[in-house]
Order: structure tokens, then C-alpha cells, then sequence
């Protein structure tokens, strides 16, 4: 009864422990997004105090402190339901048995690998995660990964090391995480080119995948181009990439970006927002465009067009952007493009001959699409660059399982 105890005792604990750590992420982001908004809010209350003695100025601050008082009252909801989200997740434990964990325990050791405390625990979306307290018998250093392949072995089931965990494994024992492997691998390709004018391209972007098993490709074109632009799009996409590793839903990340956007009260910072993020697990994939150019699926000859629409970030203090949910299948190419790859070619169907021009790329890598697709909207402008031009690929593939 008291081993029983223990165990309980010790589950308990890991729960508090798991609970805590999403909340304490998610505390993080707020409170960067906090930060963000007080610089602003200073900036805002030195331009007011130079011009108070003016109507106009008066008048400005005033409407200013009213849609402060709207982002704000958007900003607690978000933080609300973010709260909700995080105490509706549940997991539960999976009992290994005495006998299976001196098995492993014991497999282990044998590989050099000290191991206790082990736990397996079934997330609320029904995949599986491995917690292990691991130090090494002697003096040499094993990686996490090698840790990974044994334990795969031994429980007969596809693991690899979560991204929090450290790369090698010590002497201390340290408790590692150890997740179900995706059934999605990815390659990624990029394409740019900077305003003829510039030396700097007002587009960023960024490829990531978080520990839930989704890979995200975010693309953000700042307004404008040159080094002005380029600030504002690479804000938009560092904190867009923060708060989706945090563990934000698409929806709340896009709301937040456009708080923090309509904020700083610039009317003519109005960045575009584009997302595309995979579940690697399930093959789904989903966008969601704020002022962003079309997205193409490619799967073959056969090309899907993502529309884009909507308002850039800031225009209004609520964004709207349209999602837009599709599956995959194994060989799939996602291209993702900012609007300059369209700009000053004759005609107004740049998309569509775009679009028949994927169809005719055969099977290639990521980033030979996206060098044939930059080559060829250069040819459509007579080598000029009137404006950044940026293309994303990322082929999806099924890993092979065997």
C-alpha cells in the first residue's frame, strides 16, 4: 500500500509539474507582449505631452485611449480563454507494470543508461509521451538521441526526444521527454530577392516546429520596403513564432500580433501576416491569411490555390483573417509567396500563371521550386525588381515506418 502511495504521490506531482510549466510559458508570453505595450504607451504619452496645448493633439489622445481601452479589454479575453485552453488539456498515466519497468530499466543499463522514474502518459489529443529520469553508469556522455532508439526498442514503440530536452545525457540524472514520432517529415526551400533599390528586404519569415508535432511556416511583408519594412516584418514574425512555441492556438497568436501592431498607432506600419502550419501526426494543414498573397498546394500536376484577402495587421483592432483547412497527402508542396513575386509583370493574372507553372514543375526539392518560380517571375518584370520578393516551399512526405 505505501509503494502505491508513493507512486501516486510521485504522479501527482508530475501532473502539478506538467500544469505549471505550460502556465509559466504562457505567463512568459503575456508578459513579453506587456512589455511590448508599455514601450509603446511611453512613446505615445511623450508625443502628447509636446503637443497638449493643441486641439488636435487633445482630440488624438483621447482617440487613441479609446481603442487603447478596446485592445486591452481583447487582450484580457485572449488571456482568458488562453487559461481555459491550458486547464481543459488533460493527460492521463499508463501504468508500465513492475515487471515492464525493470525490463526497460534493465535493457537500459545495459546500453550504460541509469534509468527511473519512468512514466507513460496519454495526452488529451491521444498521443503519447515518455517521462524518464536518465544519468549515465560511467564517466562517457550519450546523446538524448541514442537514449530515443533504445527505448524504442524496448517499449516497441516509434519515440523521439522532445525539443526541450538537453542533447546529451550526464552524469546528474536529469528527467527527459520522449514523444511519439510524427508520421510526417518535412524539407524546406527559400527563394529571395531585395528591392533593385534596397539592400535590405522587407519580408521575413520563419520555419519551426513546436513540440506539439506541428510545423509552421510563418511569412510577414512589411510595408514599404528597406530597412523600415524589414523591422517591422521581423517583429511580426519573432513574435508570431514565440507565442505558437508557447502553445497559443493560430487564432489567439494572429489576434495578439494585431494588438500589438494596432498598438503602436502608425498608420503606415501595416505588416501582412501569413501562416501555414502541418500537423505533422495527422497530415492536416491549415492557413490563415492577414493582408497576405495567394498559397499554392502542389500535389502532382494538380496545384491548389490558397486566396488570401483581408486587411493587413493594424487596420483594425480586431484582425480577421479567413483559415482555410486542407489534408495532405505523402509528396504534397506547399508554396507560400509575399505579393512583390506579382509586382510589375504585365497583365493582372500573375497568380494564375503562377499557378500553371507549378503544375508543369515535376517532383524537385523544396528549394529548386521555389529558385524556378523566383527565375521565372524575374523574367516576367525584364530582370527588374520593383519590389522584395520572397518564396517559401516545404515538401511533405510520410515517413517510412518500417
Amino acid at each position: 500500500m505505501k509503494s502505491r502511495d508513493t507512486a501516486g504521490a510521485a504522479q501527482s506531482g508530475y501532473l502539478l509539474e506538467y500544469g505549471r510549466r505550460k502556465i509559466r510559458v504562457c505567463a512568459d508570453t503575456f508578459q513579453n507582449l506587456a512589455q511590448i505595450f508599455g514601450e509603446d504607451e511611453e512613446e505615445a504619452q511623450g508625443e502628447d505631452g509636446a503637443d497638449a496645448r493643441q486641439a488636435r493633439a487633445v482630440y488624438m489622445m483621447r482617440k487613441r485611449l479609446a481603442e487603447g481601452r478596446q485592445l486591452f479589454a481583447g487582450n484580457l479575453k485572449e488571456m482568458a480563454d488562453m487559461m481555459n485552453h491550458v486547464a481543459d488539456e488533460s493527460v492521463r498515466f499508463i501504468s508500465l507494470g513492475n515487471r515492464r519497468q525493470k525490463q526497460i530499466m534493465k535493457g537500459l543499463l545495459g546500453e550504460g543508461l541509469i534509468a527511473r522514474d519512468i512514466y507513460l502518459l496519454q495526452k488529451g489529443d491521444g498521443r503519447m509521451e515518455l517521462s524518464i529520469l536518465l544519468s549515465t553508469k560511467g564517466r562517457a556522455s550519450r546523446t538524448v538521441e541514442e537514449a530515443a532508439d533504445y527505448l524504442s526498442v524496448l517499449l516497441d514503440m516509434r519515440l523521439m526526444s522532445a525539443r526541450r530536452n538537453p542533447f546529451f545525457i550526464g552524469q546528474d540524472p536529469v528527467c527527459f521527454f520522449f514523444e511519439e514520432e510524427p508520421f510526417y517529415c518535412y524539407m524546406t526551400g527559400t527563394a529571395r530577392a531585395a528591392k533593385e533599390t534596397e539592400e535590405v528586404s522587407g519580408d521575413n519569415f520563419a520555419f519551426f516546429e513546436a513540440d506539439d508535432g506541428n510545423f509552421t511556416i510563418v511569412l510577414s511583408d512589411g510595408m514599404g520596403s528597406g530597412e523600415e519594412a524589414c523591422r517591422d516584418s521581423e517583429a511580426v514574425a519573432d513574435m508570431t513564432e514565440t507565442m505558437l512555441e508557447a502553445g497559443l492556438p493560430l487564432e489567439m497568436a494572429v489576434q495578439l500580433v494585431n494588438s500589438a501592431v494596432a498598438s503602436e498607432g502608425k498608420e503606415g506600419n501595416m505588416p501582412t501576416l501569413d501562416l501555414c502550419s502541418v500537423d505533422l501526426y495527422e497530415g492536416s494543414c491549415r492557413f490563415m491569411k492577414t493582408g497576405a498573397a495567394a498559397s499554392f498546394i502542389k500535389r502532382g500536376s494538380i496545384v491548389e490555390k490558397i486566396d488570401g484577402g483581408t486587411l493587413p495587421l493594424g487596420a483594425f483592432g480586431h484582425a480577421q483573417p479567413r483559415p482555410a483547412e486542407c489534408q495532405l497527402m505523402d509528396g504534397d508542396y506547399i508554396i507560400m509567396l509575399s505579393d512583390g513575386m506579382t509586382e510589375g509583370w504585365p497583365g493582372e493574372d500573375g497568380e494564375e500563371r503562377l499557378e500553371t507553372l507549378l503544375g508543369c514543375i515535376g517532383s524537385v526539392s523544396p528549394a529548386e521550386i521555389a529558385n524556378t518560380m523566383m527565375k521565372y517571375a524575374i523574367e516576367q518584370c525584364q530582370g527588374r525588381i520593383r519590389d522584395d520578393m520572397t518564396v517559401l516551399a516545404a515538401g511533405i512526405w510520410e515517413r517510412n515506418r518500417e
